[in-house]
């Protein structure tokens, strides 16, 4: 074994990588894969009409290019047999460009195709998953192309790629850390043995993923302390806000950025967080209480986090009643099994900026079940 000498696992990342570019030069269905994982920037360019058959179904599948590939194409080449000669046909042990004709296939969705597809894979398939010629992840793959979203996977690497593509989605966040910790562990591994170079490329596109479900900004990736201290912060940026008297420039209109409601906080948060949390989701449907319908204004998946936005336009809107309204919210989130253990922030823009209530307020909103943080940002003093 060669050891690989590297300081952190981002420089391990950018030697795998050249080893993949290195890898793919000369293959265009590999160099497809790295176009379509978003790991290269440039189509690959290669005469797609010479390709074999399989080449042809299984870029096709990954649905990077403008050319198009017939029915009785497909046909043809899920009628082939496994062997020629006892000798096995290219797809045998290449589970990567099958998992793509297996998404060529689904595309049609047409039955007798899918019927086609069974009967070539039950040829060779079975016979890889039980070998010894597939290592765990490709095994992984492989039984993902025989049995669809009933596997059990032996790694961590498998089902966040296919999180990260929506094809089977890790709803659960525990789950998803669980297995997002064990993939570290499998990434560094990996980088001292031999790998194909689709599986290396499967292996970079999940580590960007992560780092990108962590946050983009922060190496280590945001806390929930991190992202109370963030919000907390929001008034040092706020004597910029734009509230003119004048315009600044010859025959400018003067321009004020008025907050007048509650969602116009929630985009104010939603345009300051997206850039960190690309996975950020607003107006979240949950599950119904009763007659009550809940909606989240902000989740972020990342920190499994919920920021509850409330907005209080003149002193008609009491504390007490922002706490009340505040504490129903808390409890219909946790209703939900799927935001039962989400954290809860509070976020109140106070147009009244009515500073001395705001000590209290954050106390009592801090005793209230499952809230686990309080931001409370008056609104910029020119802001009348």
């Amino acid at each position: 074994m060669v050891s690989v000498e590297k300081e952190n696992t981002y420089q391990l990342r950018e030697y795998m990588y050249l080893k993949v570019c290195e890898g793919a030069r000369a293959d265009p269905f590999k160099t497809s894969f790295l176009y379509f994982l978003k790991l290269s920037e440039n189509l690959p360019i290669f005469d797609f009409s010479s390709l074999s058959l399989y080449q042809r179904c299984a870029i096709s599948g990954l649905k990077i290019l403008s050319e198009t590939i017939s029915n009785q194409e497909i046909s043809r080449l899920l009628g082939q047999a496994a062997k020629i000669d006892s000798t096995p046909r290219p797809w045998v042990s290449d589970v990567f460009g099958v998992l793509a004709v297996k998404w060529l296939v689904e595309k049609l969705g047409e039955a007798n195709i899918d019927y086609e597809f069974n009967n070539w894979i039950s040829e060779f398939l079975e016979q890889q998953i039980s070998g010894d010629r597939l290592n765990l992840f490709e095994k992984d793959i492989a039984m993902f192309i025989r049995s669809g979203d009933s596997v059990v996977f032996s790694s961590a690497c498998v089902p966040l790629f296919l999180h990260y593509q929506k094809i089977l989605r890790i709803e659960d966040h525990q789950s998803r850390l669980c297995l997002i910790s064990r993939f570290l562990n499998e990434f560094q591994t990996l980088a001292y043995g031999e790998a194909s170079t689709a599986f290396l490329s499967l292996i970079i596109y999940v580590f960007d993923q992560i780092n990108q479900d962590v946050a983009v900004v922060a190496p280590n990736g945001w806390s929930f302390d991190d992202l109370v201290k963030f919000l907390e912060n929001i008034p040092v940026g706020l004597k910029r806000w734009t509230w003119e008297e004048a315009g600044r420039t010859r025959g400018a209109k003067p321009v004020k950025w008025l907050i007048e409601n509650e969602y116009h906080v929630q985009n104010l948060l939603y345009v300051m967080l997206a850039p960190i949390f690309n996975d950020i989701a607003d107006e979240v449907n949950l599950q119904p209480v009763g007659q009550k319908n809940p909606r989240i204004d902000l989740y972020l998946p990342a920190l499994h986090t919920i920021i509850e936005v409330k907005y209080r336009k003149d002193t008609k809107k009491s504390f007490p009643a922002l706490i009340g309204e505040i504490a129903e919210d808390a409890s219909l989130y946790h209703a939900d099994l799927k935001y039962r253990d989400a954290r809860i922030i509070s976020f109140l823009w106070d147009r009244t900026r009515a500073t001395q209530e705001h000590s209290k307020f954050k106390e009592g909103i801090l005793k209230i079940e499952g809230i686990d943080g309080c931001v409370v940002i008056s609104a910029p003093s020119t802001m009348s």
